[in-house]
């Protein structure tokens, strides 16, 4: 069992390996569109929590896969249609830094040549 699978059913309270395949096939999926959204070929190692946390919320909604709400004897759950929707502002900062926005550069002005 890797790393993020171990990670993931500790999140989950699971001690029993019943859906690890599942909860693999979450975690692979969620690294696939989050490199997607990333625009990379390999996920940097601190989009990792997201890849779980996008996998929780799937798993949580195991068997109510395509509902939008979900409401019985007065209990009503919505689910969100984008799974990354709570990180945006992580993977926004992930861009721009990448994108050297939000990094300095050191220029020794006696190495300008004219």
């Amino acid at each position: 069992m890797n790393d993020q699978l171990k990670k993931l059913k500790i999140a989950l309270q699971m001690s029993d390996d019943e859906y690890d395949d599942l909860l693999q096939l979450y975690l692979d999926d969620a690294t696939d569109f989050l490199k997607l959204r990333l625009s990379v070929s390999v996920l940097p190692d601190e989009m990792q929590a997201i890849v779980r946390g996008a996998a929780v919320k799937k798993f949580n909604r195991f068997k109510n896969e395509g509902m939008a709400s979900y409401s019985q004897d007065g209990e009503s759950i919505t689910f969100s249609s984008n799974d990354f929707d709570e990180w945006q502002d992580e993977i926004d900062q992930w861009k721009k830094d990448q994108n050297g926005i939000n990094k300095g550069m050191w220029v020794n002005p006696y190495e300008i040549r004219h």
